[in-house]
């Protein structure tokens, strides 16, 4: 299961790979309480997080239809998109972001710009570079705040003490009055010594935004500094997943990350690997978050003496996420076991 938006980025891409650039624009629908769908032909105006909006051909008549009534769009592409798309598939994913860069160069509509910026943060995400997929994730959400792929931005959700290689940038989108910069900033920020006083200060304001993405992410951020003293009951993690209801389904990745985290640390593995699992289940906008995930589940599988179902999950870190910085720990875990228990799983295959 993926979030809606990346699912028609999905069938976007998929279709732009054999489609003609003289193709026309096409939309297929599903009306809510309807039963079927309908395929439009038209020119997309603009494609938003809450609505589609086209011009019908051959009437030319303007419509607007909500997002959530959308199964698939169809647009021409050009070949340095397709070019990219097919370097990403192939986890080529500096030719991609090159390919990228030469199709937003000469792409004009601003709704394609945000979806290659979409798959060019995306594609940095996946090499773990985090300043390159902030600055990407920065220039879409310029003229879309509420983006369809707001899943995308790159914040820390790990609890341990770092000195972040994107520190500096950190700092400046701290002071920054742009509600975005400012929460990417904080949580690169908030387990650095130097600035953790400053980047809480600014999560606190930020959790009373009006934008409900920043705010939820900003309430749920804030629970790594609970996490890191180590000073958590049940009860208080049965109020964070009570509170996982209001933050948007597309942002819940991290939330849920850290929610395993404190089930982890109360020795509670059962509800912990359920709580990781989600991320590369349901919410897998970010790899190297899904394997870290998918590493920390298998962590506490092990500790419930799965030992099987953990080598499983590990042996998948290892072939699903081959470029995250979860693997070698994956790999390192995989032969400890099989070498301890002479365990001799079926090898996992490579995703599709």
């Amino acid at each position: 299961m993926r979030t809606v938006s990346l699912a028609i980025l999905a069938g976007i891409c998929c279709f732009m790979q054999t489609l003609p650039v003289s193709a026309q624009d096409k939309i297929e629908i599903r009306p809510d309480h309807h039963v079927g769908q309908a395929t439009l032909p038209c020119t997309i105006l603009n494609f938003t997080h809450s609505e589609i909006k086209v011009k019908l051909l051959p009437s030319g008549t303007v419509r607007t239809y909500p997002s959530s009534q959308i199964i698939k769009v169809h647009t021409p592409q050009t070949e340095h998109y397709q070019q990219g798309l097919k370097e990403l598939k192939a986890s080529q994913f500096s030719k991609a972001i090159e390919s990228f860069s030469e199709a937003l160069n000469i792409e004009n509509r601003s709704w394609v710009r945000r979806e290659i910026l979409a798959l060019m943060t995306k594609a940095a995400l996946s090499q773990g570079d985090l300043l390159k997929a902030a600055l990407r994730f920065q220039m879409m959400v310029e003229n879309e705040p509420d983006s369809r792929h707001f899943e995308l931005i790159p914040l820390d959700w790990t609890i341990r003490e770092s000195i972040s290689p994107v520190r500096n940038s950190a700092h400046r989108w701290l002071k920054m009055k742009d509600e975005v910069k400012q929460l990417m900033g904080a949580s690169i920020l908030l387990t650095t010594p130097d600035y953790r006083a400053q980047a809480e200060a600014a999560l606190r304001s930020l959790a009373t935004s009006p934008n409900i993405n920043v705010q939820q992410l900003a309430r749920t951020q804030l629970w790594r500094i609970r996490l890191r003293a180590g000073d958590l009951n049940h009860l208080e993690l049965q109020r964070w997943e009570r509170n996982l209801n209001q933050v948007p389904k597309h942002l819940k990745a991290g939330p849920y990350y850290l929610l395993g985290t404190g089930y982890a640390l109360l020795e509670r593995h059962d509800q912990a690997t359920a709580s990781f699992l989600w991320a590369p289940l349901a919410y897998d906008s970010n790899p190297q978050l899904s394997a870290m995930a998918n590493l920390k589940a298998a962590d506490s599988l092990l500790a419930l003496g799965q030992t099987a179902n953990a080598l499983r999950l590990y042996q998948e870190t290892v072939v699903r996420y081959p470029h995250s910085t979860s693997r070698q720990i994956a790999q390192q875990m995989m032969d400890q076991l099989q070498k301890r228990n002479d365990i001799d799983p079926k090898p996992a295959t490579q995703p599709n």
